[in-house]
């Protein structure tokens, strides 16, 4: 059985993180522009009725919309990602990083998943506090899903900037670390 490699070779630096963290975030933000720019030609098919806030059924409805829209497709793109055969997503390719099980290995499939869940975790519990506060209902709900979704995404991005594994890395058994010079994950740029 194969050791796990020593930890000064396998832990990133926070710059490589951070490149990794922006290229995703290029690739987010470019969904979430083709959502706002079909929201812009689709609104005005709807007509401009002002029913005032939403009851439960239409905030729930609304909820579901949002996790449809935007949490499902980032949840897929970053599984889909790290299980393909380069272990990595476009902003982990760009910043050299693969992602791999707690020994080095491969991940699992289940174990890809399960990381993407939970680190997605943190996203969808601000929209659900966001979307309160911009239709102005449950305000302290929203206030407090706020908050915590910041400590969430502190507990999953603090760790991996000191080095260390974050939230999501611990609870599926997985990590981040540098891909080796013969990776497929490595873009040239």
């Amino acid at each position: 059985m194969p050791s796990a490699p020593a930890t000064a070779t396998w832990r990133p630096a926070p710059a490589a993180r951070v490149r990794s963290w922006f290229g995703d975030w290029l690739v987010v933000g470019a969904w979430l522009g083709v959502l706002s720019l079909a929201a812009l030609l689709v609104r005005p098919l709807l007509g401009d009725p002002d029913p005032g806030p939403p009851g439960p059924r239409a905030l729930l409805m609304a909820d579901g919309a949002v996790a449809l829209a935007t949490v499902v497709p980032y949840v897929a793109y970053l599984a889909l990602s790290e299980s393909s055969r380069h272990r990595a997503t476009v902003g982990k390719r760009w910043g050299g990083l693969v992602v791999a099980d707690a020994t080095g290995a491969r991940p699992g499939t289940s174990q890809v998943w399960l990381r993407n869940l939970v680190k997605a975790l943190p996203w969808h519990v601000a929209h659900l506090g966001v979307l309160r506060a911009v239709l102005d209902v449950q305000p302290t709900l929203a206030l407090t899903l706020i908050g915590l979704s910041l400590v969430l995404a502190a507990a999953c991005a603090a760790p991996a900037l000191a080095g260390g594994r974050g939230l999501h890395d611990r609870v599926a058994g997985t990590r981040v670390e540098r891909a080796s010079p013969d990776s497929s994950a490595r873009v040239e740029t």
